[in-house]
């Protein structure tokens, strides 16, 4: 019996998990996959049978991500895009947003995007000095091209640390700096983490630009720079060959409430609306 290889796009409530990669005894995004799959439509008995796109960490809101699985032909033909967002859909939780579904070539992975889109908001982090657009901009480019970033990542044994950052600019919202954007074909893990924390030295004062690209330029050094929390961060988006990707405008964000003891937490409620605004308006379009 033929495999058809389906890839499926959605995103996901980076508070309502684990992070998306499979991990025993708590839930993630990965695991709820899974068990639709393989317990409740029982469309597969692999042992790991959905693969993605780009791994986040708890806390981390995702308006666009992307898997595979392989099914029986003669499952996929019958039911086609209309019939596995009915039966998937149907059994997720609220905390994620299954967008669409298509047929790919069996040698198809979603790890091989041509590239990832992050936002992250500087803004909510403690410390935070709004610097000149001039000086902000300067210091996200020190954060493009193609580097060895082992200084700005969670180092792996056996895993190359270089990566090329196609761009790297301020995110500005109501006339404000509120973070930046990032994009590039892959990230290594934490590193846009480790860039936000970076900026934010810079933003305080509490490193010197020249710090900085001594972690970035003598990699072999260990040099650490901080590693910012992840509840600010969005993968916004993951773009394939061949799979149209999905535009809508970032929405503006009002300034955080500084009046209020708990403004870190109407900021976090802010971060959630963002991507509860673009389900709703991707939902409506596909």
């Amino acid at each position: 019996m033929g495999k058809a290889r389906i890839a499926f796009r959605f995103g996901h409530y980076g508070d309502c998990f684990h992070g998306s990669q499979v991990q025993p005894e708590v839930p993630t995004v990965q695991g709820v996959f899974m068990h639709i799959f393989k317990k409740k439509l029982k469309w597969t008995s692999e042992k790991m049978p959905v693969s993605m796109a780009s791994r986040t960490d708890a806390g981390v809101h995702v308006r666009l991500n992307g898997g595979f699985i392989d099914i029986d032909e003669s499952r996929w033909d019958p039911m086609q895009k209309d019939g596995f967002i009915k039966a998937v859909g149907h059994q997720l939780p609220d905390s994620i947003s299954l967008i669409d579904a298509q047929r790919v070539a069996d040698d198809w992975s979603p790890r091989r995007a041509l590239r990832r889109t992050y936002l992250y908001r500087l803004e909510c982090l403690p410390g935070w000095i709004e610097p000149s657009l001039d000086c902000f901009t300067e210091w996200c480019s020190f954060f493009e091209g193609t580097h060895d970033w082992s200084n700005f990542c969670r180092r792996e044994s056996g895993r190359t640390t270089t990566r090329l950052v196609e761009q790297c600019i301020p995110w500005i919202s109501n006339g404000r700096i509120v973070g930046f954007k990032i994009i590039g074909e892959a990230f290594v893990w934490n590193q846009v983490r480790r860039i936000a924390s970076a900026l934010l030295s810079l933003a305080t004062g509490y490193r010197t630009v020249e710090r900085v690209l001594e972690a970035r330029d003598n990699p072999t050094i260990e040099i650490d720079l901080g590693l910012s929390e992840p509840d600010w961060l969005i993968l916004w988006s993951v773009e394939w060959d061949g799979i149209p990707d999905i535009v809508t405008e970032i929405p503006s964000i009002p300034a955080p409430d500084y009046s209020s003891a708990r403004w870190r937490d109407l900021c976090r409620q802010q971060q959630k609306e963002i991507i509860i605004r673009q389900f709703d308006i991707i939902e409506g379009k596909y």
